[in-house]
């Protein structure tokens, strides 16, 4: 059994090590394409329509810069999902892992099958996907998965709460802290939190347009472009957003503007601070299982109201402080509107 310190660094070697050989295998495509560039028609066929026709083209420059983000955005995101998810089943996140590295290196396997089948042609009208290389690439994306499948043994994660989060807690209730907090609430001041995901905000908003792009590139290429565009703008505003807390109530405003989550405090009950795993919401973003809606930028510590019957609205924090003077002064409003009615 290793310890919580060497369980976490055994998952980040080996999420840098499958990023870093998606990373690595998309970069030896692409100059591969670059070696025989002297041997193929310019520009290259991308697409063929129901009659087996080409029907597009693009440059090898734009294939071959293609080919990394797609590798590494469609079987990277796979595969960090399927790291943060050992909390739910260590089997599902090995299965996941390999999938995830079999899919990027599928992607490479596809991008390199479609120039090589035009390799020494005059021009694109015999163009098609190198049956020979695609059958290869897909065989060993498979020993790829094998290989992560079997090696890479998680361990459970440590559901400890953290003791700063529990801490935050009990202050949050705490008579000075409650005092400060009713003290705004007379005065109906407003608390605004900026709460994000930090660096990991682009990989996955990259991630997501990748997965979407590749899924309809070949079958709809504009389309396609135009679809992962629109995810990866989408999944970004939803990667950061502002918590309003003031007279009026609750809201959330995802990517400063959207808004979400819009409590009235007549409707909530009680508000305190959890120690929480994103997982257990169904990931990351703006979240609805069961019932829980959630604004989840990670894992760590969360306000979290009760509302209506059995729900709970969570709301990812940047610290335990912040997380207790939030809880703080939702209770001192909900206080305060008992009082007044």
């Amino acid at each position: 059994m290793r310890g919580t310190a060497a369980e976490k660094a055994y998952n980040k070697w080996w999420l840098a090590g499958m990023l870093g050989g998606l990373l690595l295998l998309s970069l030896f495509a692409s100059a591969w394409m670059f070696a025989v560039a002297d041997r193929l028609p310019e520009p290259l066929a991308v697409h063929w329509n129901s009659k087996n026709e080409v029907d597009n083209w693009a440059s090898l420059w734009s294939i071959a810069a293609t080919n990394v983000p797609l590798s590494l955005g469609a079987g990277g995101l796979l595969v960090v999902l399927a790291v943060v998810s050992r909390g739910q089943s260590t089997l599902i996140a090995r299965i996941g892992a390999g999938f995830g590295v079999a899919f990027g290196a599928a992607m490479s396997a596809l991008m390199v099958a479609v120039v090589a089948g035009q390799v020494d042609l005059a021009d694109t009208s015999q163009a098609e996907i190198s049956g020979p290389v695609i059958a290869a690439g897909l065989g060993v994306a498979a020993v790829l998965a094998a290989l992560v499948m079997w090696l890479y043994r998680p361990g459970d994660i440590d559901r400890t709460p953290d003791p700063a989060v529990l801490a935050a807690n009990e202050a949050a209730g705490a008579p000075v802290l409650a005092a400060a907090a009713a003290a705004k609430a007379a005065n109906g001041e407003s608390l605004r939190i900026k709460v994000t995901m930090g660096g990991w905000s682009w990989a996955f908003a990259l991630g997501l347009a990748a997965v979407v792009g590749v899924s309809m590139y070949f079958i709809f290429p504009l389309l396609g472009l135009l679809a992962g565009l629109a995810v990866g703008a989408i999944t970004w505003v939803f990667c950061s957003g502002t918590v309003e807390i003031g007279p009026g109530g609750h809201k959330v405003l995802a990517g400063g503007f959207w808004r979400l989550m819009p409590l009235e405090w007549k409707e909530v009950r009680a508000a305190s601070v959890e120690d929480i795993k994103a997982m257990d919401y169904g990931g990351w973003g703006y979240r609805m299982t069961g019932g829980s809606v959630g604004f989840v930028m990670g894992g760590g510590a969360a306000l979290v109201m009760e509302a209506g019957f059995h729900q709970k609205f969570v709301v990812s924090m940047p610290d335990p402080d912040t997380a207790a003077e939030a809880a703080a002064l939702v209770n001192a409003y909900i206080r305060a509107g008992k009082v007044e009615n």
